[in-house]
């Protein structure tokens, strides 16, 4: 994913501490805790960074939203509920997605460092941002890590039909490397994420006409149509099957909403999410030695990124090293918004009286 995939008019660029100063502010100010606002603002903010603007502060509106008609709580906790070997079970008590989710990833990873391997189901949990930042935590601890979620609205039918009956349920696996950035697979099982079509709805952009399709089943360029139709799969019916089973794993294991349960995130801010996700680990010490590995690693991506490129074609990517460079690019110059996000951004800020200092 690459920032080719936004269009914005006018910009401004921002110091990624800056940015996080003032979305701690902000949620602050909602009335979470200094540790969960600093949670939520760090992983928002980190998805800015890495160009992933779909699930970045652009979200805060919506989230707010739920937290002013009761949808999601700013002071639940997790807590885990049941545990069995290297399983457990994470009920979220409707707390923020991103507070439900690293609690969920951290009790994976002590439990792997015990196991060798970990599974840990969470329940009762909200829309959580990217998958990758999840499973990348598990990469930092010497782990490979998996994530799934369910997604926070139908928008897509199964092949054959024309009705939205399945989210885009994501998912990520992240692999530490020795010398280089985590190699990290994160997606949504359609062309694109659904936050790719609110950001090109803000910002006035036409959209790709593979993205989406309106509610008569035409592919469109509208994001409008496209917001209020369904989005495409990916590998036509092998996406449908990949969303399918990520559904399973994430949200029917554990008795979290699916089908039918979902409510619209965007429409329905009042409604209780009762999301559900799956983390796990694979504690890399617990098979091989993990400097070896990660030598291997380093081995594999230059092995990829050595191969002979097509034509036209200047690089070849591994799987995360596009985010991994928009992400030192922005801790040295910055991120670049479009306005529409910072305004946004501010009114939040000035409906929260948050200080005029700590206001983007």
């Amino acid at each position: 994913m690459g920032n080719a995939d936004y269009h914005f008019n006018k910009t401004m660029t921002l110091p990624i501490e800056r940015v996080l100063e003032c979305e701690e502010a902000l949620y602050r100010a909602a009335g979470m805790s200094k540790e969960d606002a600093y949670c939520v603002s760090q992983h928002l903010v980190e998805a800015d960074a890495r160009g992933v603007y779909s699930h970045g502060i652009q979200r805060s509106s919506l989230y707010f939203k739920r937290f002013e008609q009761g949808g999601t709580s700013v002071s639940a906790q997790p807590e885990i509920v049941k545990q069995f070997g290297a399983t457990a079970l994470v009920d979220g008590h409707n707390s923020m997605g991103m507070v439900a989710a690293s609690y969920g990833m951290n009790v994976a990873i002590d439990l792997a460092k015990k196991f060798g391997t970990s599974a840990v189901s969470i329940t009762g949990s909200n829309h959580f941002g990217t998958c990758a930042h999840y499973a990348e935590m598990a990469a930092n601890s010497g782990m490979i890590g998996f994530c799934w979620t369910i997604n926070a609205v139908n928008i897509m039918a199964p092949t054959g039909g024309t009705e939205r009956m399945l989210g885009n349920n994501p998912y990520a696996i992240s692999v530490p490397c020795a010398t280089k950035p985590n190699v990290v697979m994160d997606m949504a099982t359609s062309v694109v994420a659904r936050g790719k079509i609110v950001m090109a709805k803000k910002t006035h952009s036409p959209i790709p006409d593979t993205w989406a399709k309106d509610v008569n089943g035409n592919p469109t360029t509208d994001p409008e149509a496209g917001y209020l139709g369904t989005v495409q799969p990916f590998a036509g019916y092998k996406g449908y099957c990949q969303t399918f089973m990520n559904m399973v794993l994430a949200a029917v294991l554990n008795g979290s909403y699916f089908g039918p349960q979902v409510i619209d995130l965007y429409e329905e801010p009042e409604k209780i999410q009762n999301s559900g996700h799956l983390m796990q680990c694979i504690n890399i010490e617990a098979i091989d030695n993990l400097e070896a590995f990660k030598k291997r690693m380093d081995e594999v991506v230059d092995y990829i990124k050595n191969g002979r490129k097509a034509d036209g074609v200047k690089e070849i990517f591994v799987p995360g090293e596009i985010e991994a460079n928009n992400l030192k690019k922005a801790k040295a110059e910055g991120i670049v918004y479009p306005m529409e996000v910072i305004m946004e951004n501010r009114a939040l800020a000035e409906k929260y009286n948050v200080p005029e200092a700590l206001r983007l």
